[in-house]
């Protein structure tokens, strides 16, 4: 595996449990904060309900599934597949605009992936730049 492509893997494994580590986080702060307001009454309706409801549990599962993709993604990146490399570069993008982390990550895993050197880890072919003429190009003619 070039270097690159191990340097995109390892950016997008730290995504993976940087998201799974912020799902965690989440989870545990609806619950936390599930347990000392109530389920229902005054102050469930003033500290906001969606927070503990649907919104949280919403953000706790799309956290969650970035997470566990950035990780399956990098083992298809490990395994040279090439929907790995298309994943991974799409993950990539995603990542820039979460700045700092997430724009350095992304940065490092877009170098990585479409590389000069990630071509034949991922079995593309690589663009040749045409014949090659030992007296130079040849003459074309005209008519």
């Amino acid at each position: 595996m070039p270097d690159n492509v191990r340097t995109a893997r390892s950016c997008l494994i730290i995504a993976g449990c940087l998201l799974l580590a912020t799902a965690g986080l989440v989870a545990f702060i609806l619950v936390l904060g599930t347990v000392s307001v109530g389920w229902s009454g005054t102050r469930y309706n003033l500290l906001g309900g969606a927070l503990f409801g649907a919104a949280g549990i919403a953000a706790l599962a799309v956290l969650a599934a970035a997470g566990i993709a950035s990780l399956l993604v990098a083992g298809a990146v490990r395994r040279g597949e090439t929907r790995g490399r298309i994943a991974g570069v799409l993950l990539g993008v995603l990542m820039l605009p979460l700045f700092p982390v997430g724009t350095v990550l992304g940065v490092f895993v877009l170098a990585g992936l479409l590389g000069p050197a990630s071509g034949s880890w991922f079995g593309a072919c690589a663009v040749s730049p045409g014949p090659r003429f030992p007296g130079g190009p040849p003459e074309r003619s005209s008519g």
